[in-house]
This record gives C-alpha cells, structure tokens and sequence, in this order.
C-alpha cells in the first residue's frame, strides 16, 4: 500500500471538503480537548445548576420552577457524566452528539428562562442574548450548527421583547434585533476565520507528517512508516491471533545495473519495482522502501503459504517483462511469520537470514524463515 495523500484539503464553510478528513480533524480536535473539556464541563454545569437559587427566590415552588430545575439537572447530570462520554475510545459521533445535547438543552433552560422571567428588566435580557449568541461560536468544529442556535436565540430573543410585559418603543425593540443580527454576524465571520486557519494549520501538519514518513524517490512509506505500521499490526496479532507476514526484498545485481546504465537509470528501476509490487498487493498490505535496493512489505492475515504466496506473486510482477532502459530485473524474497514477542528488528533479522539463503542459493528465489 502506498503511504496515502491528505485528499481535497479545500475548505468550505469553516470544513474540509473531504468528509474524510473533516472527521479525522473533528476527531483530533476532540482528542486534543478532552482535558481541558474534562475540567470545564463539570464546571459550568454546577455554575448553571446553581442558578437553582435565584429561580427558588424568584418564582417559588411551581411548575415554571420544577421545569427549569429540571432541565438544570439534566445539563448538571450530562456535564458530570462528559469527562466519561468523551473519551476519545468513543466515536466522534457520540462525542459531537453529548457536546450538543449538552448545548442545547442549556439554551432550552435559557429561552424557558426568558418567558418565565418577562417581568424582568427587558434590556438586561437583550445583554444575555448577545453573550448566549457570542458563546454558540464556542461549540467544537460545528461552524453552521453554531450559525443554527445563535439564529433560534435570536427568535427567542425576539419573542420575549415582543411579549414582554414592560411596554418597550418599537423603534428600541428594532434596534435590538438588529443588535442581536449583527452579533450573529460578527461572531460568525470571526469564528469562519478560526475555523479554517485551524483547518489549515492541520492540513499542513499532516504534509509535514506524511512527508517525514514518505521515501521521496519512490512514494512509498519509509522506515519510520514501517514501525508505526508494524506496531499496529502487532497489536492485531496480540489480540486476535491474526497470522502476519513480513517479506523482506533485495533487487538482484543493483549495483552492477547502476555502474552499466547510470543512477538516474537505477532511480527509475526502483520506481518502477515499486509500481509493480503495488500491483500485485492487496489494499490491506503495506510496502515500504527499506532503504537502498532493499523494500518490506507486511502481508495481512497471512499464514506460512499465503506469506510465500504473496512472495511468488512478488517475483513474478517484477520479473514478468523487462523494463525500458535496463531490461530484466530480478530480486530474492525473504519471508518469515511476525511473531507475538516480535519488535521490528526481530521480524527482519529472521527475513535477513531467510532472504542471505536464497541469495546463497542461486538468486531471484523466495526463502521462508519460521
């Protein structure tokens, strides 16, 4: 397999095109906040549970009372219950879900709030409808789900100046509609501007990672590749017993071929060896340049025969025709099974031994190791 490429890195609306790579970033943007999510969500679900007290003062026990405790409970039930919810083992769907269930119900105690307390002073209830609206822009990656909420505050908003029991101007009732919009838009036009400066500074993270992990020449993963792949196929065979493989490959005469025909002639050689063993992979299978003439690949749920299968397979893609400028190219293949106390190293000095013996043995051959 070959390392793969960042897709459509285009942004559109404060995401990534690619709904692939919009989800990998929500999931690294979740990964990265879970402490501080851990300690804040806690936090602010007892500050607004405690808003108990002035309701108590303010309405006494009665049903307007019961039903905002209620909901308060609920935001102080699911916000002590987040640091467990959000784990990032849970899937990115869970955890989106929680932070706007969470959200949501603390603007549906918010709007409640706003009819149950229409007495109030109309103007102050203006100033906690720009702060609500300003802290929809805080919710995690969503860009339109935030633009969503902060547009129903502001017919909240709207609906309890219109029914408010304190006579307000029309002209004082329009300018704070249109107070309530402009925060909308300021808030939404600062938040784009995160959300893509943050969807960029991934994007280019990721460049930088998957190039510190690509053999420039041949497209392939490098060696630093291979351990990251190996530890999870490792992790494969220690919880589910899935046999693994690991050929080791050496190009035949290569140093000769590059004193008769030149480097930029060996060059293309390898790009091309690396084209054919592509063919002749699975998607599940990896291969990697291992430096020099030398490339690894791991072969999926693969045992002693599918291993030396996968290794025959090999030979005859790259030996089936010659190539343009020098002709035929032949390799040896060393094959041996990962084991379950196996690190990298271990793996390859067992193909080493498997793939000296075919050298030893004539050349362009496939040697198993146990």
């Amino acid at each position: 397999m070959k390392t793969p490429n960042l897709g459509n890195t285009s942004i559109r609306l404060g995401s990534f095109v690619d709904k692939k790579l919009e989800s990998r970033f929500r999931a690294y943007e979740l990964d990265v906040g879970y402490k501080s999510l851990s300690l804040v969500l806690p936090f602010l679900g007892i500050l607004f549970f405690g808003f108990v007290l002035p309701d108590f003062f303010a309405l006494g026990i009665g049903f307007r009372f019961w039903v905002l405790f209620s909901i308060r409970l609920l935001v102080l039930v699911m916000a002590l219950l987040a640091p467990q919810i959000l784990r990032p083992t849970s899937s990115i769907q869970w955890r989106e879900g929680v932070l706007a269930a969470i959200t949501l119900l603390g603007v549906l105690a918010f709007a409640l709030a706003l009819c149950v307390y229409r007495e109030q002073n109309s103007y102050l209830q203006a100033i906690s409808i720009v702060l609500m609206i300003g802290a929809q822009y805080l919710i995690p990656n969503r860009f339109l789900y935030s633009v969503g909420v902060s547009l129903f505050i502001i017919a909240m908003g709207v609906i309890s100046l219109v029914l408010s029991l304190e006579p307000i101007p029309g002209s004082e009732i329009f300018a704070l509609i249109v107070d309530f919009f402009i925060m909308a838009l300021l808030s939404a036009i600062v938040w784009l501007r995160n959300c893509r400066s943050r969807r960029r500074e991934y994007s280019k993270n990721l460049e930088l990672e998957l190039i510190s992990k690509t053999d420039q020449l041949t497209g392939l993963g490098n060696r630093r590749h291979l351990d990251e792949r190996f530890s999870e196929v490792k992790a494969r065979v220690l919880r589910y017993a899935e046999p693994q493989a690991l050929v080791l490959i050496d190009l035949d005469h290569f140093k000769t071929l590059n004193d008769n025909y030149g480097h930029e002639a060996g060059d293309e050689t390898l790009k091309e060896t690396a084209r054919r063993f592509l063919s002749a992979l699975r998607s599940e299978d990896f291969l990697c340049r291992w430096g020099g003439e030398e490339f690894v690949v791991l072969v999926s749920h693969a045992h002693e025969a599918a291993a030396i299968g996968s290794a025959h397979r090999l030979k005859a893609a790259l030996s089936d025709k010659p190539m343009d400028l020098v002709g035929m190219v032949y390799a040896s293949f060393g094959v041996t099974l990962i084991r379950a106390d196996d690190d990298v190293s271990d793996t390859i000095a067992r193909a080493d031994t498997a793939l000296y013996r075919a050298k030893n043995a004539g050349r362009n051959r496939v040697e198993f190791e146990p």
